[in-house]
Formats: structure tokens, C-alpha cells, sequence
């Protein structure tokens, strides 16, 4: 009778052929390692098992997961990646790579975009193809990746919006103390999730009171002004000298933002948007478009200017207040004479 192990997060198979102990690393799904282990069991009952002969078998899609995830995924700064690896092995681990047709993806992608939506079948289905271009650059896959011909939706990208300040301060009321300061750091910098959960205590200059993020979206370094309200919230965190600063995962980040949009009537509002919240807000104030650019980290002046127009507005209503707020009035008589009625209010 074999037996399924946990070493370093990577669920192991044990078991006997012909007095001989077998171990085989399958991946991080403990049902997908029990699944495998009953097959081997089988095949050595019924006398179908030759482990010289399936050595040589082509790998399967957990196994290059597995290696692509320890060369390079566990790597990225996306926190996101290895809980969407899990995912395809729940479906495909223990399939072959040569075995998985393009009718197979097709409907899995279909699949995943009624369930959630096309673009996060996207990203699902740009992993996949990931992996299978690794197992072709390392020699680990010789065919063709099926994901080339997979029909992909059309992706309608959500509208952009920004969180009113009556907005922000009913949603930072309402987080939950774990994601409290996450929220808060995404409404004072503008930085993306990934960014802000893989942010260490070793890339911030409390000193000069900078956020280094040393891998953005663009690939490019770029340094984020620490404010002091933001800077006094860290602090309060207890910082460390190396680690990271927020040790929270994406799907308990996504469950309690969730959860405080629910408890502050906000209806409608991804994560990305407190990004969008941001960038408004600052230039709104300042009407300042090449330090949000590079704060931002935009490549192209055109990604900001986007933002144009909430300036515009912002002032217009702003000339509107002092207006209204100037109790001078100009006008002029019939002769075409000035008339100053009033002075200044204090």
C-alpha cells in the first residue's frame, strides 16, 4: 500500500514494484498526488505498470508546471500566478502535454469565461501557452502548443472610475484591519497590487521617504514619494529589515475588499480602480501631468493624459467656487460706465 508525503509544498507519491521503493514528485494538489498514486497501484495489479518504459514517457502537464514555476514563475512579482498554476492542475496535471488537444483548451476556456469573464480566461489561457513555450525552449515538448488555436472572446475592458473622497473615507472605514493599510498604500501611491503585495521592507527609504518598486508592469525601476500620513501607517506596522511588508494573499485580499465595498454601498469598484482613485485625485490637485507619469510609471505621456479632462473639470468648479465666493459684482450701466457694488467678503 503507497502513501502520499508533503515535502516543500510539493505533494510526493510512495509505493512498491517488485520489492522495489518508488517516489515520485507529482505537484502541489494533494487530490491530483491521490489520483496518481491509485493509477500506479492499478497498473501494478493488473501487471500493466513498466517503469522503465514510462521514464521515458513524454512529460506531463503538472510536471513542466512544476518546472517552469521553480525556473522562472516563482519569480515574478505577480502573487496571483501560482494560485492560477493550482488551478490548471486541478484540470490538467495529469495529463501529457502531446495529449492535450486544442478542443480540450477550448472548452475550458469557455468554461472559465462564463464563469468569471473572457479576460480572466485570457490569463488562464496565456499560462497555459506560457508553460507549453518553456517546455519547447528547454527541449521538454516537441509539437505544437494547442493554445494557438484556441477562438479567444472579445474582451470589453470595464469603464475607468474614481472613488469621490465621501467614497474613500466610507471604504477605508470599512476594510477590514488586514487589508486596511494595503488600501490605504493604494490610494496614497497609486501602485498596482502586485506591486503593492510584493513590496519589502528593504525597498523602502524611510530615510528619504521612497518606495522603490525595482519590477514594474514595464520592467522599469522607478521610485514613488512615501507621503507622511502613508509613511506614519507603515510605521505603525512595525517595520523589519528585510521581508515583506504585507503578508496577505490575493484571494484574502479579494474577499475582504469585497466585503468593504458591500459594507460602504460602493456598488461597483475593482482594486485597480483605487490606482485610477489615486492618479485623479493627485492631478486634481496639481494639474502636475509629468510627476504622476512617472510616479504612475506610465511609458507614454499619452497612458496620462487620460487623466486630462478631471483636471479640466476640477478646475472649472474651483474658478466656479472663488466666483462665488468673490462678492464683487461687475457689471456695467447704460452708458456703458463700470459698476463695482461690493467689496471682498472677509
Amino acid at each position: 500500500m503507497g502513501n502520499i508525503r508533503l515535502r516543500n509544498k510539493i505533494w510526493w507519491i510512495d509505493y512498491r514494484h517488485d520489492g522495489r521503493r518508488i517516489r515520485e514528485s507529482v505537484g502541489p494538489s494533494k487530490s491530483l498526488a491521490q489520483k496518481v498514486l491509485a493509477k500506479r497501484e492499478t497498473e501494478i495489479a493488473e501487471g500493466r505498470f513498466f517503469p522503465q518504459k514510462r521514464s521515458s514517457l513524454p512529460m506531463t502537464f503538472s510536471q513542466m508546471a512544476e518546472k517552469w514555476w521553480q525556473l522562472h514563475g516563482k519569480h515574478l512579482q505577480s502573487r496571483s500566478t501560482r494560485y492560477l498554476v493550482d488551478k490548471l492542475l486541478s484540470v490538467l496535471g495529469d495529463k501529457r502535454l502531446h495529449e492535450i488537444q486544442v478542443d480540450d483548451l477550448q472548452r475550458y476556456y469557455n468554461l472559465r469565461c462564463e464563469d468569471s469573464s473572457p479576460s480572466t480566461a485570457n490569463k488562464y489561457l496565456a499560462l497555459i501557452s506560457e508553460i507549453y513555450s518553456a517546455g519547447e525552449r528547454w527541449n521538454d515538448f516537441n509539437g505544437r502548443n494547442p493554445t494557438r488555436g484556441v477562438r479567444k472572446q472579445r474582451c470589453e475592458n470595464p469603464p475607468e472610475r474614481f472613488l469621490t473622497e465621501s467614497e474613500v473615507r466610507a471604504l477605508l472605514s470599512a476594510c477590514h484591519s488586514r487589508i486596511f493599510p494595503i488600501v490605504a498604500c493604494a490610494l496614497m501611491t497609486g501602485m498596482r497590487r502586485g506591486e503593492i503585495l510584493g513590496m519589502r521592507w528593504e525597498h523602502i527609504d524611510l530615510e528619504r521617504n521612497l518606495i522603490y518598486i525595482l519590477r514594474s508592469k514595464s520592467g522599469k525601476r522607478r521610485e514613488i514619494p512615501l507621503a507622511p500620513k502613508l509613511k506614519d501607517l507603515l510605521l505603525s506596522l512595525g517595520p523589519c529589515l528585510t521581508g515583506p511588508v504585507f503578508s496577505v494573499p490575493v484571494i484574502t485580499l479579494r474577499r475582504y475588499f469585497k466585503r468593504a465595498l458591500k459594507a460602504s454601498g460602493i456598488a461597483v469598484c475593482r482594486f485597480h480602480d483605487l490606482r485610477h482613485t489615486f492618479a485623479s485625485h493627485f492631478l486634481m490637485r496639481t494639474g502636475n501631468f509629468p510627476t504622476l507619469q512617472r510616479v504612475l510609471g506610465h511609458a507614454s505621456p499619452r497612458m496620462t493624459q487620460r487623466y486630462a479632462h478631471l483636471a479640466q473639470d476640477y478646475m472649472q468648479n474651483e474658478m466656479l467656487r472663488f466666483d462665488q465666493a468673490l462678492q464683487i459684482g461687475l457689471e456695467l450701466d447704460a452708458d456703458g460706465h463700470k459698476m463695482v457694488t461690493n467689496q471682498v467678503s472677509a
